[in-house]
This record gives structure tokens, sequence and C-alpha cells, in this order.
């Protein structure tokens, strides 16, 4: 008897194999015992997976089919090798799993061939053949076999059925003359040859109903490798007119899948596969399905189920998709069958979505109503407009502009962003501090009647109307209320409507913070987008900026109910989003949470921030003093005391944990460190101004830009900087390794690096005034002529000329490509990220941006960067606090950071526990985790407690499961505790539970959780919101506020439970606090997530465990460079680097009512960070008010473009001087306090 092993993930295989086992075994009587397995069933139960294994290793062959990714088998690499020597016939929908295992599975291609033929026929009497093909090709059997004979699955498709292919010419030309909306469907043809198809026809009756024309092509979504038959080849035959048009006007795809993979377009080195659809010009709606059954779809707040969640979500946004809701479902029939049916309201609003993306395309410009809305947060009168990086009212100036000359009808064409900055705050904001309600009313441009929104709320389901009036009260509450009418913030100007999204709270519900996580938004929110769909009419809807609060409601974590607040304020309104092309993360929640088509938009343009003031009178003196040392020793001592001097009266030694006595102890070793410092403060880069959509950098920002995206390699191409050293004849790493090290024509290292800075400046603005040309650069470099090797630096500058410098200039598309999806067209995709961390292929901008697979997470490159740095952070604590390593650290995993490094965070972790990644051959696909030997290691297995984002939850829940796998297999080794911190915490939780009356299991399955976050469908750590209602008294206040936000915990058994005491528990034995940043592009003081995440986690570890822990950051903009730094000395270097340095001051400047918010958020920010963590000196609150209120030329120009924000300032100071975070002293406090007074007066006067 032949022993064969099966273990699928396909439902209707699933259900027709055992058939044929049985069928064969009647037929055959003991010639086979086949064992089947369900992936989702082993995953969901260990002792099934201990079953597989055992029959793994008495198999005589195995058939293993992935779908998604082999990932999704959480033991595969185990089962791999239980398999080894054995023929296995594997099948995966991802090319590179196929790719790596074919050559090792032992069959040869003709049987292989064989093999696969049966099983993608894959019915009952297919997979007979299956079977027996096995026997004959491997085990010696003579059986009969008939050919595969898979039912019919090609075709056009209609309700009635397929079409006979007699009749297909004509159906298309009935569909070219359609005068109504043409929907295509994209069918995959196992639901067709498997007779799955009633959630189709579902989805067909959806669109007619819409008032569209369902058009359903089924076949293959594989290759076609040119012969006549695949998807792509059935839509060039069915959806094009004779003239070469499109017929449909939108696309949904019924299926998952990445069509651009599965079409054999691959990447190649620094370069992206144009999509499949990009010669369409049609918006691709990608309709979900889940193997969730309509009971657990309904109960569960993830959305999807991890196997559909990559096969639906991650890899068509790789195609550019459009992601919409699960319109289908999985349930068993009479039969055993597992078949998809249809969700009736998600069906309706992905065929409304479909026929809403059509009609806007049919529908001419003149005739079109667009809404264009700012984000406000805080909902303050400062901050109409926040967005990272982006100059939002210019960039609304100059998109209302490109839509006018396309034939928008306005009443009247606003002359700047400015103006329509006043025109809105003129009319009604979120912020009515001083104004009456009836004043409110008389200046709002729209109102909605409090009957005509009690219409739209009966329409919601009575839980979701429960849950408003539990928040709220009876609709319409009382937030953005005036009489009877709900006021709505924002501006009407013709066929054109410019928005402020309402505040998602309102500032009298800030003590919720402490006992509630899940309140709903208010009714002004909902009937504002309400009135934007339903009364205003907008064919699409425009979001501006990074980012707003809509894909942050409550709900489903993705694929949403018509219950989930996203789903309802949205609705099918057609949806752009202009987004930060390096913030990822937030971008893909955008776009999986409110249906959004993404327009990425270039970073600003960055220079270095070399030095100023201070700063650079003592950078002269360290120059000095290292000449000095080689000419003229006698003058050392002098520039010894003026360096000291200079140092202290900066407090420069204070960014060092230096004191004089050090300095004069070991004065050499004094200066060494204060020139690193100096040079890397001067060496930081630093934004130039905000970015301009549609607007490349000019001038000198353009060429500093370029520089930027070449100081770290972009692939097999090398840096600049260090190109520049070696064609000087120096070696890079042997001057960065001791950069204070004296050469002979007395300059250090740092300075020589200094030297490749400045010539890289001059290069490439020689290279600016011959306007890129590639062959500028070959005559540069004869020019110049270099000592050493110029083969890197003459690659570098080649790849400047045609990479680099033509993809900023093509930064235009970015406002082409919104005009091209206000018009209904495709909007193509290109990886989102850095662009400075080596990625200018992900560049030109205006493109709908995707992330990355996260079954590759961490990847080789990421666990390297990791191992670097848990063993640099735990330098950092033996440094900061003389012990050897902490016993357990905790870290802040964002799923921005994840996506745009592979998962460095994860590697860190894993390394600090002592655990390595094993991956799929040479893929980057990580399939297990394995224990490195403590000899190996070196030292004890550090525990970690991460708190992940509510995101890293929603897009990465295979890591989470992944973490789990990797304390387990940590803590169940037979090891000391002393040497093995993850076993000794896990042990000590485990008794502690099980004396509490927990069972064994149950014991160890808490004791072994190590990932907390927010609760389910929820968003956020708290503490911002708790800072900026001032709603606090001290740290303590705010740890109470984190651990109500981030006590949820998350594994395969747990997914978001409250677990307050055990999340404490593990805090108690936290040493330490890390929280990476991979970028040059944002830092710590950009956005309140940063000190609410990480210092909101350093407050509640020294509430926990009775000490401030050591807290680091690590920074790792040059991957093959990362640094460690502790957050107090990170905070110093922004400070001086940024925040005080004229450079960015006069860069803000150009951008009037933004550049002033820049300075008001910015402080918010450092405040939100001093009140949590206790990290800022007071010299930081001195300079910062000297600079931006005090400086009278400084404070003029703000009150010109943006006195609300000098408002806020003096507010915010007073207050940091009122709680005691702040040692003013008299003089400036009364000037504050009469800046503040009069401000006051000023926005009084202004609302009267």
């Amino acid at each position: 008897m032949v022993k064969l092993l099966f273990v699928l993930m396909n439902e209707y295989r699933l259900w027709a194999l055992p058939q044929a086992l049985a069928a064969l075994e009647r037929r055959y009587p003991g010639a086979v015992e086949g064992r089947v397995y369900s992936v989702r069933e082993i995953n969901a139960d260990a002792g099934l997976e201990r079953a597989l294994l055992a029959d793994g290793a008495a198999a005589d062959m195995a058939f293993l089919a992935s779908h998604g990714s082999i990932q999704n088998l959480y033991c595969f690499s185990r089962l791999w090798e239980a398999l080894e020597g054995r023929p296995v016939y594997f099948t995966s929908t991802m090319g590179d799993e196929l790719a790596e295992l074919l050559p090792r599975l032992g069959l040869e291609p003709a049987l292989y061939a064989a093999l696969d033929s049966y099983y993608q026929a894959g019915s009952p009497a297919d997979l007979e053949g299956l079977v027996l093909c096995a026997l004959n090709g491997r085990f010696g059997g003579d059986y009969p076999l008939s050919p595969p004979s898979p039912p019919r699955g090609q075709g056009v498709y209609t309700l009635e059925g397929f079409l006979p292919p007699e009749r297909e010419a004509g159906y298309r030309a009935r569909m070219a003359a359609e005068t109504r909306p043409v929907i295509g469907v994209l069918i995959h043809d196992h639901y067709a040859r498997t007779g799955n198809l009633e959630h189709v026809d579902a989805l067909l009756r959806a669109i007619q109903a819409r008032g569209g024309v369902p058009y359903a092509l089924s076949d293959s979504f594989a290759a076609d490798h040119g012969t006549e038959q695949g998807i792509l080849y059935r839509m060039e035959r069915f959806y094009r007119r004779a003239d070469g048009t499109p017929i449909p006007g939108a696309l949904v795809v019924s299926y998952g899948f990445s069509l651009t993979t599965l079409a054999g377009r691959e990447a190649r080195a620094g370069q992206v596969p144009a999509s499949v659809f990009e010669n369409w010009g049609l918006p691709v709606i990608q309709g979900l399905t889940t193997y969730f059954s309509a009971d657990e779809y309904r109960r569960d707040i993830r959305g999807l189920d991890l196997v559909s969640l990559p096969v639906c979500v991650y890899q068509p946004e790789f195609d550019g998709q459009l992601i919409s809701v699960p319109y289908a479902v999985t349930e068993r029939t009479a039969d055993g069958r597992k078949v998809c049916l249809p969700l009736p309201d998600r069906v309706t609003r992905v065929a409304e979505l479909a026929c809403r993306w059509a009609e806007l395309a049919r529908k001419p410009m003149p005739e079109k109503k667009v809404a264009v809305i700012f984000h406000n947060m805080p909902p303050r009168s400062d901050t109409i407009g926040s967005a990272h990086g982006l100059d939002t009212p210019e960039t609304v100036f100059r998109v209302v502009r490109a839509l006018e000359n396309q034939g928008l009808r306005t009443a009247y064409s606003f002359s700047s962003g400015a103006e329509i900055i006043a025109r809105i705050r003129a009319a009604v904001t979120n912020d009515n501090r001083w104004l009456s309600p009836e004043a409110a009313l008389e200046r709002a441009e729209a109102t909605v009647p409090a009957e005509q929104y009690r219409g739209w709320f009966d329409r919601l389901n009575p839980e979701t109307r429960a849950q408003m009036e539990e928040s709220w009260g009876p609709a319409p509450g009382t937030v953005m209320v005036s009489g009877s009418q709900i006021v709505i913030p924002g501006i009407r100007n013709g066929s054109l409507f410019v928005g402020v999204q309402p505040m998602r709270s309102a500032p009298e519900r800030a003590e919720e913070l402490y006992h509630s996580t899940d309140s709903t938004p208010p009714h002004s929110y909902l009937a504002f987008y309400r009135w934007v769909d339903e009364v205003f009419g907008a064919d699409v809807v425009l979001h501006v900026g990074t980012h707003g609060t809509l894909e942050w409601l409550p709900g489903k974590e993705i694929g949403l109910s018509s219950g989930c607040f996203g789903d309802i304020c949205i609705g099918g309104m057609p949806h752009l989003y202009i987004y930060n092309i390096s913030i990822l993360g937030e971008g893909m929640q955008a776009k999986r949470r409110s249906y959004a088509c993404i327009l990425d938009h270039l970073i600003p343009s960055m220079d270095d921030a070399d030095t100023y003031g201070g700063l650079t009178d003592l950078d002269e003196a360290i120059d000095g003093y290292y000449h000095a040392r080689q000419a003229r020793p006698a003058q050392v001592p002098a520039l010894l005391e003026r360096i000291f001097t200079l140092a202290e009266e900066l407090e420069v030694t204070a960014d060092l944990q230096l004191e004089r006595a050090d300095l004069e102890a070991e004065p050499e070793e004094g200066v060494a460190r204060l020139h690193r410092w100096v040079s890397r403060i001067k060496t930081s880069l630093v934004r130039d101004g905000l970015h301009i959509y549609g607007q490349p950098p000019e001038g000198e920002r353009f060429d500093h830009l370029a520089r930027a995206l070449v100081r770290v390699p972009n692939g097999a191409v090398p840096a600049l900087e260090d190109s520049i050293l070696l064609a000087q004849g120096w070696a890079p790493e042997e001057l960065r390794a001791a950069p204070e090290r004296l050469y002979p024509d007395g300059r250090t290292a740092l300075r020589i690096v200094d030297g490749a800075i400045a010539t890289a400046r001059r290069l490439l603005a020689r290279l600016s005034a011959e306007g890129y040309r590639p062959e500028a650069a070959a005559e540069l470099l004869a020019e110049e002529g270099f000592p050493g090797d110029t083969t890197p630096l003459a690659r570098v500058l080649d790849f400047v000329c045609t990479q680099a410098a033509p993809r900023l200039r093509q930064t235009t598309d970015e406002l082409d490509l919104l005009l091209a999806g206000v018009e209904g067209r495709f909007v193509p995709p290109l990886p989102g990220g850095s662009p400075s961390r080596g990625n200018v292929h992900i560049l030109p901008t205006g493109r709908n941006f995707y992330a990355i697979d996260p079954a590759a997470v961490p990847s080789r490159a990421a666990w390297t960067v990791g191992q670097t740095l848990a063993e640099q952070a735990v330098d950092a604590y033996r440094a900061q606090r003389g012990e050897p390593w902490p016993e357990s650290v905790a870290i802040v995993v964002y799923s921005d950071e994840c996506m745009k490094t592979n998962g460095e965070d994860i590697a860190e972790v894993f390394a600090l526990m002592g655990v390595r990644p094993r991956y799929l051959g040479q893929t980057d696909k990580v399939v297990g985790v394995e224990p490195i030997p403590l000899a190996e290691l070196g030292r004890p297995r550090i525990d970690a407690v991460l708190r992940i984002s509510g995101l890293f939850r929603d897009t990465f829940p295979n890591v989470v499961e992944l973490v789990e796998r990797a304390v387990l297999a940590v803590a169940g080794l037979d090891e000391p505790q002393e040497q093995n911190f993850v076993k000794k915490h896990t042990d000590q939780e485990r008794e502690r539970l099980v004396a509490e009356g927990l069972s064994e299991n149950e014991a160890l399955e808490q004791a072994s959780l190590r990932v907390f976050g927010c609760p389910p469908g929820t968003y956020g750590a708290g503490v911002s919101k708790a800072i900026h209602s001032q709603n606090w008294e001290s740290w303590r206040d705010l740890s109470q506020v984190y651990t109500l936000w981030s006590a949820h915990g998350y594994s395969s058994r747990f997914h978001g439970q409250a677990m307050p005491e055990l999340f404490r528990s593990q805090l108690s034995s936290v040493g330490m606090t890390i929280k990476n940043e991979s970028s040059v592009e944002i830092d710590m003081l950009d956005s309140d997530d940063f000190y609410s995440y990480h210092g909101g986690l350093i407050a509640c570890v020294r509430d926990c465990s009775g000490q401030k822990p050591v807290s680091v950051a690590g920074l790792t903009a040059d991957p093959a460079r990362p640094e460690t730094a502790r957050v107090e000395t990170e905070l110093a270097r922004v400070m001086r680097s940024r925040i005080l340095n004229p450079k960015w001051l006069e860069g803000l400047k150009r951008h009037g009512y933004k550049g002033a918010q820049e300075l008001s958020t910015t402080f918010d920010t450092f405040f939100g960070w001093d009140a949590a963590a206790e990290v800022a000196s007071n010299w930081m609150y001195d300079a910062m008010a000297r600079q931006f209120l005090l400086d009278e030329e400084t404070r003029r120009w703000m009150e010109q473009v943006n006195d609300a924000a000098v408002l806020q300032m003096s507010e915010r100071f007073l207050e940091a001087h009122q709680r005691g975070m702040w040692q003013a002293g008299e003089e400036e406090l009364r000037a504050i306090r009469r800046i503040y007074m009069d401000m006051e007066g000023v926005m009084e006067d202004g609302f009267q």
C-alpha cells in the first residue's frame, strides 16, 4: 500500500479529494492510503499539526498546494524536513515559491506536468487521475488513466450561463454599443469549473440594479504564455472595440492574486513591472472573498481570514486595484462542499463602487462635482490642512486651477492657497470657540437640517444606531449643531466644495480617554460625509495630505461591513487621496479602509543641516584644535578652554552627558566626542520647505534632493559620498571607523568626509548647470582629475543623470495623474517607501502606491540590520546602566517601518531573543524560526515585549504569530533561566496564572504572549489625545491612559482581549525601550504618534518597573551603517539640526499658513514628549521661545499668515511653565503672556 499525504488550502479540492480516494479504494482495494489535511484546520489545532508531521514522516509521497503563500502553513519547514527524500508534488499561486521548490521535488518534469494537469483540472474524477498518475509514475503502477477532463470554465459568462462561442462576437458588438456604463467582471475559471458561481451571479445582478451592464469573462488567471487562453488574452479579445478603445468603463476582479505577477512580469533590479491594467486606463475594483462563513464574518473584527488577506488584498494591490469589501463568504452545503455565497449588502457596495467610477469617467468635467477635503488634526484654527511634508493650501490652489482648466465650473477663481484658508476661516471650521451658535449658523455655507440627518441615521442598522446614541445621545447630537441644523465646515464654490474634515471627537469628552477606547464619531461626522454625497452630490472626493481620520474610524480591521463607520461615511463615492510616499503603512490603511486610490507625493527637498550661530564657533574651534596639535602645540590649552566654554554655553555637554570635569580629565577624548557630535548634527539632512503637489523642487532645492537620493546605495549603484572618497584615494570604511583620527594634512577623518560632502554639492551643481546630461558626467570626471578609482563615482553620476534627475522632473505626473483619477481613469501603481533610503526606483510620484509581501518579514537584509541593532541596544544599555544587559526590552513596532525596512524591528526582536528566521530556499519567504545556540549567541536570551500599532495588527497578522512561535521555541528550551530571560519570565508568569486558577495550557498561552496593542478595530495609544485635551496631571496619568489603550493581547489564540495585569506584569521587568526610525525624511518631532506610542511606553514602563528605562532609537536611514542613540540624545540632535536651524525656518516661511502651522504642531509634539517621557532640557524651551515667539520678525510673520498658530504656541508655552516642565525667566513669561492676551483678543475680534 502506497501512503500519500495531501495538504491543501483549496476548499473544493478538500471536498473532492476524499471522494476520489474513496472511489479508488472501491476500485483498487488496498492500493493506496491517503491522508488529507486542511491548512486552516492545521493552524487552528496543535494536535492536528502533530498528526500531520507524523503522517509526513510515514508518507511515501506528498502533495502540497499553497494558496497565497506557503507561510500560511505555519509548520511548513518542519513538514518539509519530515518529507526529506520522498517525492513531493507542490503547486503555488506564488511564482517565486514554485521556482524555488520545483528543482527539489524529486519529480521528473514530464511527471510533474502530468500531475499538475490533473490537479489543476480539479474534479473528483481528475483527482482520481492525480493519484493514479502518481502510482504509475513513481510506484510501478499500471493503472488505466483517462486524460484530465475539466468542465468548461472559459468564455463570456452571463446570468444565463456561458455564451456559445458562436454568439460571443455579436455579444461584444452589443456591449460596444451600450449607452449605459459597462462593467467588466473578471471571473477565475475555478469558480466556473466547480459550479461555484452564486456570488458572481449576485454581483452581476447588483450591477444591473445599479444601472450598469455587467460584461463578465471567465478564464485562468495564470500566464497564457502566448497561447489563446488566460484572462489577459480574453480581455484583449472581448473588451476592446475595433479602434482599440476599452468597452468597459470599470473592471471588477472577482477573485484574488496579482494578475501582473501571474502573467510572469517579474521585477528586475531597479525596475518595477508595469501593471497588466496600465494599458487599459480603467479603474479596477478588487472584490474580496473570504473563507469566513457569514456568521464568522459578522462576529470577527478582523474582517478577513489570514489566507484570504494576502490573496485578496496584498497581491492585487501590486496591480493597482482599488480594494473594496468582501462580497462573498464561504458556507458548507448539504453535500459537504464549501462554496462562496454572497453577502447581499456588500455585493451592492462593490457594484456601487464600480458603477460610480464608470459614471465618473463618462461625465464631462463641466458636469462634475468635486469635493476637496482638508484634514484638521487636532481640530484647531491653526491646523487646517494638517499633513506631513505637504503645503496643502497651495496644493489645493494648484489642483483647483488645474480642474478649472479642464472645465470644472466654479463661481470664482482663488488667487492663492492663502485665500482658500481665509475663506474657510471666514465661514465655519471645527474650532468655533469664539463663535456663538447663531453666528456659526449665519456664517455656514452649508447645513444639514436635523430631520434630514435623522433620515440618514435611521438607515443605519440598529446596532450602529445604538452605539452612536450611547456615545453622542439622540440624533443629531450637540457637536457642530446650531439650533436645528448641523453645520458643515467648509466653503462652496460652484461645482467645487472645499471642506474641513469634521472633528473625530469633542474636547469636552476628554475624560473618556481614561475608560473607553471605542467611541464612535459624532453625528456631525456622518452628516458631513452624507451631505457631501447626497446633497452636494460629489462625483469624486479628494482627501489632501497625510493623514485624516476617516480611515481610522471604528469597525472591522479590513473588509469593512455596513456597520463600519468608514464604510458608512465614504459609501460608494470614488475616492482619491493625496499621500506622502514615505508614509506607506498609513497609506495602505486609507486604501483598505476607505477604498481610496492613493496619489502619492514627493518628499520635500532636503539639505545638510550645516552649522549656525554658536555651533559654527564650536566647530571652528575644534578644527583649530586639531590643526594646532600638529602645527602650534602651544595654542592647544587655550583652544581647549574655548572649546569647553563654548560647549557649556551651548549646553552641548548635556547632549552627551559630559561634565566639565570629564573634559578636563580626558581632554583628547572629550574633544573627539564633541567633534563627532557636531559632525553628526551638521551632516543631518533637514527639510527645506514643503512639497507642493505636482511641482518638482526648483534650482538648488532640486540639486539638494537629487544628492539626498544617492547618499546611500541604490541597489548595485554605490553611495555618492563614498564614491567620491574612493576617487580621492581614501578608504571610506577606514575613515568612518576612526572619525577623529588625525591625518598628516591636519584634517581628521570627519573633516575628510566633510570635504567629500562639499565635493558632492559642487559636482551636482555643475551637473545641474549642464541639465544633468549623462555626457556631462563623464566630462566632469575627466576635468576633476581624481587620483583614485573613479569607476564607482562615474556610475553614481550616470545614475543621477539617467534615473534620479529624470524621475524628479516627472513630479509633474502628480497633477496629471490626479486629473486622470478625477476623470475616472486608472492610476498606475508603484511601490511606496522612503526615496532617500536607496529607493529612487519608487519614483516618480503621483502613483497608487503599494507595500511589501508580509510573508517576507524579516527579509535577509533586514535580519542583518536587526542583528546589529540588537547588539547596539545592548551596548547602549550597558553604557547607561553599567549592567551587562537588560532582562527584557519593550519595543514599539509600526506597520509603516516594517513595510519600509522589510522587518528590521522584528529582526531585532528575534536577535535579542536569540532566534533566527528560516527561509524558503534562497527566497526572502520566512517559513519558521529556530533558536540560535547560546554558545553562538554569546550572551543570554533577552526577552522582548512588543507594543504594535493597530495598523501593524491589521497588516502583519502573520508576523504576530511568527513572534509567538519564536517565544514558544525559546521558552521551551532546556536552559538555565539566567541565560534565558524569555524562559524565566514565561515560567514566572505561568506559575502566577496557575496560582490564580488557570489551567496549565491556559496559563502557558497567556504567559508566552509578548505582543500587545490597542483594542480590535481601534487605533492609537491615547496619550496624544490626553495631552491635546490638557486632561492630565502627571506622567502617571498618561501611563494609565497608555495601559487602557495598549494592554490588549495578540497571538494565534488571542485577538485583542484586554489583559492589563499581564501587560503591566510583562513591563515590570523591562529595563529598556526601543523605537526605531528608518528614514531621514521623518524624525521624532514630526508626529504626535511618536510620543504617544514611545513616550507613553516610557511612562508605563517607569510606572510598572519603578524606574525610568533606558530608552533608545535605532536609526537605519543608511542600512549599511545603523546607529542607536538615547532618546534624549536623538531629541537634542533633532532640535539642533532641524528645529533651531535657520535653514528649516526660512524654508517654512515660503509656505505661509502651512509653514507657521508646522512650527505650532512641532512644538506640540515636543511638549508631548516631555510630558510623557521627561526627556527635554530647559535650554530647548528657552531656545524655541526665543526663536519662534520672542523673535519679532518671526512672530510678525506668523501673525500675518497664521495668527492662530501664535495663539496656540503661546498657550502651550504657558502650560509648560505652569506644569513645571519649563523653568522660564520672568521677562520671557511676561512677554509670552502679553502675546497670548493680544492674540486671544485678535481671535475674539475676528469672530464677531
